[in-house]
């Protein structure tokens, strides 16, 4: 059979497997919001068939597990593991999920993101939702505080979440009998803070930063998931070692976390999506870099309803495949009034305190 009739007759496949799984009533569920989902899942199942293994079967129930990865003086740490039953095959993905909050609260089970975890656990993934010490929401402000002082806060809570993070993945990495994963296929994904979180840990970890002994030997993450994050540094962005594929969803709007940079020369700040697209472009490093455009911190929650199936297709393609793809999208509505989009320091930390 031709490629081009093999891809139709795949397209067609999917679209009658999709309309089979939303019943008779012809309503979508609530994950099924992308206006490309049959074209989408069509070509990621002709690409690679892993990561959408059980996409058709709707008949099994994805299970939640809740476990202890790490215990840190009166912090117990959790993490909710989302599984598809009869699971038993081996080298299951991995996607860790870190929470949003501005470092100051945030809940490893809400259930606005339940639907990301569900989805990924149909499409052949392991999904662990873990817990992190939330500093700033134990930090009290006495008035504003100074970009200096807020930038040293700010640096501190996000490298305990680093931490955390870290050793939740090494908890994770030995799981591989009981959960049947593959330690390799570990994926990091975060919403705002978490966001800013799992880019820290890809960026610490490729430029051999001291937190990063806390992963195991040798240990790469297979990718990163990033919702409206930056990274944190005093300098520009700099990369000791090529980091794995990255997927980057954000507002160019965006007045909590920078779309592109808040930063104070020789004091430090945060590089946003665009700077970090900018500078993985530069290296030839893959990455999906998805612009919204007038769009705020919305999007650190929105494309875990309406991008899943460009998320599937980056796993399929660039984590999986390993294709060495560079990829800009930019999502416009013609006509839509323009959102501010210039904001100083001192906006961000007023909107961030």
């Amino acid at each position: 059979m031709k490629t081009a009739a093999r891809i139709i007759f795949i397209a067609l496949a999917a679209a009658f497997t999709l309309s089979s799984c939303r019943g008779s009533s012809g309503q979508h569920s609530d994950t099924d919001t992308h206006p490309y989902a049959e074209a989408a899942e069509a070509v990621t199942s002709y690409e690679c068939t892993e990561i959408l293994d059980h996409a058709a079967d709707s008949s099994r129930e994805v299970l939640m597990e809740t476990e202890i990865f790490a215990v840190k003086g009166s912090d117990t740490l959790r993490l909710d593991r989302y599984f598809l039953s009869g699971m038993e095959q081996a080298d299951s993905l991995v996607v860790i999920f870190v929470f949003g909050g501005g470092f100051r609260f945030g809940e490893r089970y809400s259930e606005m993101f339940v639907p990301y975890f569900e989805f990924l656990a149909r499409h052949g993934c392991t999904v662990a939702s873990i817990d992190y010490r939330t500093m700033l929401g134990r930090t009290t402000f006495e008035g504003r505080p100074s970009p200096v002082d807020f930038m040293n806060i700010l640096q501190s809570a996000i490298d305990t979440a680093v931490v955390d993070l870290y050793d939740a993945t090494r908890y994770i990495a030995q799981q591989r009998e009981a959960w049947c994963i593959d330690p390799e296929k570990i994926v990091i994904s975060g919403s705002s803070a978490g966001a800013i979180t799992v880019l820290q840990a890809e960026y610490y970890r490729c430029n051999s930063h001291s937190l990063a002994a806390r992963l195991p030997e040798g240990f790469r993450y297979a990718g990163v998931i990033s919702f409206a994050g930056a990274i944190s540094d005093k300098q520009k962005l700099h990369w000791q070692t090529l980091p794995c594929p990255v997927m980057l969803f954000h507002g160019n709007a965006d007045g909590i976390v920078p779309f592109r940079k808040a930063h104070l020369p020789f004091l430090g700040g945060l590089w946003g999506s665009e700077t970090i697209a900018r500078s993985l472009e530069s290296l030839d490093s893959p990455c999906h870099f998805y612009e919204i455009d007038n769009a705020g911190h919305e999007i650190a929650s929105l494309p875990m309803s309406r991008n899943l199936y460009d998320i599937a297709a980056f796993l399929s393609r660039q984590v999986i495949d390993g294709k060495p793809l560079s990829v800009h999208t930019l999502e416009t509505v013609p006509g839509a009034p323009a959102a501010k989009k210039r904001f100083t320091v001192i906006d961000y930390i007023r909107n961030n305190t």
